[in-house]
């Protein structure tokens, strides 16, 4: 990556880190628990959720043994007896993180549709001395013309994709594994829970050793597909009328 996409890269990470853990913290106060929001957690200020060891530390070290890159915010306190039914608003609370990335996704792709269609992401005119020239409007499918403002609106709706799709991974201490617990019965809950104390463990070993990245990219790349190509034809649309 050049200078200025590594820059707008990691502007989008933080800001959807801080979209995502601030969408905990204010589910959380919604639902009867305000120990995040006494801690100023709902907020998009990025300093407030960055973990040094989480969102510095695990990652450098994992790029630099493995050449894949893994971390995470820090974890937005929840206090459980707060909430009226412990289970399900626990449940409600997790779902609130990906659900937030997924909501911003889709504002990303509305983003870039919106660009498309003013002519902020111009279309690419092949000239044709034989014919009618031919334009090829901006697409979320090839980046190779969309230009930089392109490529970050792409960035944003692919990164904001893979987090939901992580988090959504149901094994502790990933949002997913919150379904889990409230699905499973009573007498079973705290030893579910108690697996959060080598959660980082668990991933790592399904991720990295287990092969699971490669399933995780897999589902992220059809997600972006399957949303990339309703812009497009949206777009297309506007340029064949």
């Amino acid at each position: 990556m050049d200078p200025a996409s590594l820059a707008g890269l990691l502007i989008i990470l933080l800001l959807s880190l801080s979209w995502h853990e601030a969408a905990h913290a204010w589910v959380a106060d919604k639902l009867g628990d305000p120990t995040a929001r006494s801690m100023g957690r709902v907020t998009l200020n990025p300093l407030k959720h960055l973990d040094p060891f989480l969102s510095v530390l695990l990652p450098l070290l994992m790029y630099w043994t493995t050449g894949y890159a893994f971390g995470g915010g820090k974890p937005v306190p929840i206090n459980v007896n707060n909430f009226r039914n412990r289970a399900r608003d626990f449940m409600l609370v997790a779902l609130a993180g990906p659900g937030s990335n997924i909501l911003l996704a889709v504002g990303f792709s509305a983003a870039f549709l919106a660009c498309a269609l003013t002519g902020l992401l111009p279309a690419v005119v092949i000239h044709n001395p034989y014919g009618p020239d031919n334009i090829v409007p901006p697409t979320m499918l090839q980046d190779s013309q969309d230009g930089f403002l392109g490529n970050l609106l792409v960035m944003g709706v692919f990164l904001n994709l893979a987090l939901a799709l992580f988090n959504m991974v149901p094994l502790p201490p990933l949002d997913g594994s919150r379904v889990v617990g409230w699905l499973l019965p009573r007498a079973l809950q705290r030893y579910w829970y108690a697996l959060d104390r080598i959660g980082i463990l668990l991933v790592i070993v399904l991720f990295y050793v287990l092969g699971g990245s490669k399933m995780l990219l897999h589902a992220v790349v059809y997600a972006y597909a399957f949303l990339a190509t309703h812009v497009d034809s949206l777009v297309w649309m506007r340029f064949s009328t």
